[in-house]
C-alpha cells in the first residue's frame, strides 16, 4: 500500500511539471507587431505608446519596431507578407498609399478590421482633410490617420529684426518672401534667405493643392489606375524659375531632397524654412532664437489663392495573413482605438507639432487654452481646415510616386545647375513619371 502511494505521488508531482507551464503558455498575451518608419523622440514616443497600452491590459502585448526608412519598411512588409509573417499595423507616409492600396489581399481597410473585431469605430471621428485622404468613397477608411502634417513656414524673427523686417508680420505670398529673402541678403542679415525641405513634397504637391492645380488626371489618381501626369503648367514654371532666380545670391539655398535643409534653419544660416509641420519639436529643441511659423506662401494673381494645402506624415495600415486569428486583429482594433484616444492624440500633438488627427483631440486642445498659450501652433490646422477646398486639395493616389518624387528632385536639380531651363525640367518629369505609372499600372493588373 506504501509502495502504491509513493508511485501515486510521484505521477502527481511529474503531472505538475508538465501542466505549469502549459498554464503559464495559456496566459501570455497575444502579440502584436507595430513596424514604424520614424526614429528619434518621435520613434520613443511611439514605443511608449505602445508600452503604455501593454501597462493598460493583460490580453495583447504590443512590439514597436524600426524596419528602416518608409519605403525600406514597405518593401520589408512586402518581403514578409510573401513569406506569411507581415508586421500586425505598418505605419507608411502619404506617398505610398498609391502602392499600399493596390497591395491586393496584402492589406485589411482599417474600417473592417474594427468591424471584424467588434470595436467601435467612426470615421467621422477624423479630421475632413485626414478623412478624404485615407479614405473610400463610402466613408470607410483604408488605414487610420496618424501622424497628420502638412507643410508650414518657419521664420526666424532675430534674423527678421536685424534685417529691419517686421518680425510679427511674416510674409504671406510669394512675392512678399521673394523680397523678404533678398532683404535679407542685401542687410547680410543671414547667409541664406530661404531654403526648403522635401522638394517634391513642398514644391510640387503643396505648391499645387495651395492653389487647386492637378499633378495628375483622373482626379489626381484617386479616380482609378489609369492616371496620366499633369504637371507641366505655367504655375510649375514660376515656382521652379522661382528657386532658379534666388539661389544666385542665396535668397535661396538649396539644401537636398528630404529633411536636411531644416539644419540650415536650425542653426541660423537661414531665415526662413518651408518643412512639415511635424518638424517643430527639432526647431523647439535646438534652436537658439525667437521664430514663428506661419502658412505656405501663395502666388497671389492665382484666382481664389490661397487654398487648403494638403496632409503629409503617415498613417497606419493593418496587414493581412495566412494564419492572422480574429483574436490578433481584435488586439489591433483595440490598440488603434488606444492610439486614437484623446490621451494619446493630444500628447502626440502637443510634443511633436503634428496636427490633431481627430475632431475631439482638436476640440480639446482648444478647450485648454492650448493654441492660445502656444501662438502659431494652430496654422497647420487652420491651414488645412480654414482654407478654401477645391478639387485638387483632397490629395493624390499615384502608384511609384516616391520614384516619381526623386524624378522631379533629379530634373529640378539640373535646372538649378543651369543644365537645363524649368520648362524643360517640366516635360521630362512628365515623360519619365508618365512611363512609371504605365509600368506601375501593368504590376498592379
Amino acid at each position: 500500500m506504501q509502495h502504491i502511494r509513493r508511485k501515486l505521488t510521484g505521477l502527481l508531482a511529474a503531472a505538475a511539471l508538465v501542466t505549469t507551464p502549459l498554464i503559464s503558455l495559456a496566459q501570455q498575451p497575444t502579440e502584436i507587431q507595430m513596424w514604424i518608419g520614424l526614429t528619434g523622440p518621435l520613434g520613443e514616443l511611439i514605443t511608449r505608446f505602445g508600452d503604455d497600452f501593454n501597462k493598460s491590459q493583460k490580453d495583447y502585448k504590443v512590439v514597436v519596431s524600426f524596419k528602416g526608412q518608409y519605403p525600406e519598411q514597405r518593401a520589408a512588409a512586402v518581403a514578409a507578407f510573401r513569406a506569411g509573417s507581415p508586421p500586425h499595423i505598418m505605419q507608411m507616409f502619404d506617398a505610398g498609399s498609391g502602392d499600399m492600396m493596390q497591395a491586393k489581399g496584402a492589406v485589411v481597410p482599417v474600417s473592417e478590421v474594427f468591424k471584424r473585431a467588434g470595436v467601435a469605430f467612426n470615421s467621422a471621428d477624423f479630421i475632413p482633410p485626414a478623412r478624404g485622404y485615407y479614405g473610400l468613397a463610402n466613408g470607410d477608411l483604408l488605414s487610420m490617420p496618424f501622424n497628420v502634417s502638412t507643410a508650414v513656414m518657419f521664420y526666424n524673427k532675430d534674423i527678421f529684426q536685424k534685417a529691419g523686417l517686421d518680425a510679427n508680420n511674416p510674409p504671406k505670398t510669394w512675392p512678399e518672401v521673394i523680397a523678404a529673402a533678398k532683404k535679407i541678403r542685401s542687410t547680410n542679415a543671414a547667409a541664406c534667405g530661404f531654403t526648403t525641405t522635401w522638394l517634391a513634397w513642398i514644391m510640387l504637391e503643396q505648391h499645387s493643392a495651395r492653389h487647386n492645380v492637378p499633378i495628375g488626371t483622373q482626379g489626381n489618381g484617386r479616380n482609378g489606375l489609369n492616371a496620366s501626369m499633369d504637371v507641366n503648367n505655367p504655375l510649375n514654371t514660376r515656382m521652379i524659375q522661382t528657386l532658379v532666380d534666388m539661389q544666385k545670391d542665396k535668397s535661396f539655398d538649396y539644401g537636398g531632397r528630404s529633411n536636411d535643409a531644416a539644419a540650415k534653419f536650425i542653426s541660423g544660416e537661414c531665415a526662413m524654412l518651408t518643412q512639415s509641420s511635424g518638424g517643430l519639436a527639432a526647431i523647439t529643441k535646438d534652436a537658439k532664437f525667437q521664430f514663428g511659423t506661419t502658412q505656405l506662401p501663395y502666388w497671389p494673381d492665382v484666382k481664389g489663392a490661397p487654398f487648403a494645402s494638403t496632409i503629409g506624415g503617415a498613417s497606419l495600415w493593418v496587414f493581412n495573413a495566412p494564419n492572422r486569428s480574429a483574436n490578433e486583429f481584435k488586439g489591433v482594433a483595440q490598440f488603434l482605438s488606444f492610439l486614437k484616444s484623446d490621451k494619446v492624440m493630444t500628447e502626440w500633438a502637443k510634443t511633436t507639432g503634428f496636427v490633431p488627427a481627430t475632431n475631439s483631440a482638436f476640440k480639446a486642445m482648444q478647450e485648454e487654452g492650448f493654441f492660445s498659450k502656444n501662438p502659431g501652433r494652430d496654422v497647420p490646422v487652420l491651414q488645412l481646415v480654414s482654407a478654401g477646398k477645391g478639387e485638387h486639395t483632397n490629395g493624390y493616389r499615384f502608384g511609384r510616386w516616391t520614384e516619381i518624387r526623386d524624378v522631379y528632385h533629379e530634373e529640378v536639380e539640373k535646372a538649378l545647375q543651369g543644365k537645363q531651363t524649368a520648362a524643360q525640367a517640366l516635360v521630362n518629369i512628365e515623360r519619365r513619371g508618365e512611363a512609371l505609372l504605365r509600368a506601375f499600372e501593368r504590376s498592379a493588373n
